[in-house]
């Protein structure tokens, strides 16, 4: 598998073609894994981001602030 200079617009098309041959390649079982630990790392970004926010003092209408942008 080659790797692609990330910094050209030619090399990032051709890694997100890979990450999705990649992705089309795997089986159920693996795509349910991967999956999942995407959704985890996205709840925890979201716990993280309502600590910081509630700690410095703000309140819900600054959590929905953070969340619509």
């Amino acid at each position: 598998m080659k790797q692609y200079n990330l910094n050209t617009k030619y090399g990032r098309k051709k890694a997100r073609e890979q990450a999705a041959q990649n992705y089309a390649n795997m089986t159920p079982e693996e795509k349910a894994n991967h999956d999942s630990v995407g959704c985890v790392f996205a709840l925890v970004i979201i716990a993280i981001m309502t600590i910081i926010i509630f700690a410095s003092g703000g309140g819900f209408s600054d959590l929905l602030k953070w969340g619509t942008r």
